[in-house]
C-alpha cells in the first residue's frame, strides 16, 4: 500500500516514532480480516490506504483514549481497536445505528468481533446529543476521529466540542475533510497544523 511507504515522511511531519516494519507486520492480519468480512460489499467504508492512517496515528502516538464520530461497518472502528491494543485504553464511539452503504443491511460495526470489543464503548444517537458528554467525561481526549455528517455545520460543532478536551500532542482525524472548509477553517482560526494522508483524509496536530 501507498500508506505504508507514506509514513515514513508523515511520521516525521507529525514528530511521531515510526517503526516501518513494525506497524506494516502488525497491520497486516487487521487488513486481512477487513477483506475477508466486507468482501465485495459496498458500506461505505474506508479506503485500505486510510484504514493504515487511522492504525499508524493511533499506534504511533501511543494514544490510550480515543472517540470516533461515524461507525458503520466498522472497519475505522477496528483498525483502531487493534492498535489500541499495543497501548491500553479505550474507543469511545457514536453512531446513528442506522443502515449504511448500499448492499444487504447489516448491524452497525459488524466487522468488530465480539472478542475485540472488551475496549469499545459503543454509543447509538447524534452526536450533537451525545459528544459533549462523552468528551468531558472521558477528558482528556487523545485522537478524535470525525467520519459522521460532513456538512460545514456538523463539522464545525463536532471539532469546537472536542477541542476543549485535547491536550498538546493530540491529534484530530477528519474523513472527507474536503466536503466543506470546516476542517481547514477550524485549523486556520485556531493556528493548528492539517495534513493531508491519503484520499480524503487530514490530520490536524494539536
Amino acid at each position: 500500500m501507498r500508506a505504508e511507504r507514506d509514513w515514513i515522511d508523515l511520521s516525521k511531519e507529525l514528530k511521531l516514532q515510526y517503526d516501518e516494519i513494525q506497524i506494516s507486520s502488525d497491520f497486516r492480519p487487521v487488513l486481512e480480516h477487513v477483506r475477508k468480512t466486507i468482501g465485495s460489499g459496498n458500506y461505505w467504508q474506508v479506503s485500505e490506504d486510510e484504514l493504515f492512517d487511522l492504525y499508524s496515528i493511533v499506534r504511533t502516538s501511543g494514544s490510550k483514549c480515543v472517540v470516533e464520530t461515524g461507525v458503520g461497518p466498522g472497519t475505522s472502528s477496528y483498525s483502531i481497536l487493534s492498535a489500541l491494543k499495543s497501548n491500553g485504553g479505550m474507543l469511545h464511539s457514536i453512531d446513528l445505528g442506522q443502515k449504511y452503504g448500499e448492499d444487504e443491511e447489516k448491524p452497525v460495526g459488524f466487522v468488530v468481533p465480539e472478542t475485540d470489543r472488551g475496549q469499545w464503548d459503543l454509543n447509538y444517537g447524534k452526536s450533537r446529543d451525545l459528544l459533549p458528554g462523552i468528551v468531558a467525561k472521558h477528558n482528556p481526549i487523545d485522537i478524535f476521529f470525525h467520519d459522521s455528517e460532513h456538512t460545514y455545520e456538523n463539522v464545525t460543532f463536532e471539532l469546537e466540542t472536542v477541542y476543549p478536551y485535547l491536550k498538546n500532542g493530540s491529534f484530530i482525524v477528519v474523513d472527507n475533510y474536503d466536503w466543506t472548509e470546516a476542517p481547514a477553517d477550524f485549523a486556520n482560526k485556531r493556528k493548528l497544523k492539517l495534513t493531508k494522508t491519503h484520499d480524503d483524509m487530514c490530520i490536524i496536530s494539536l
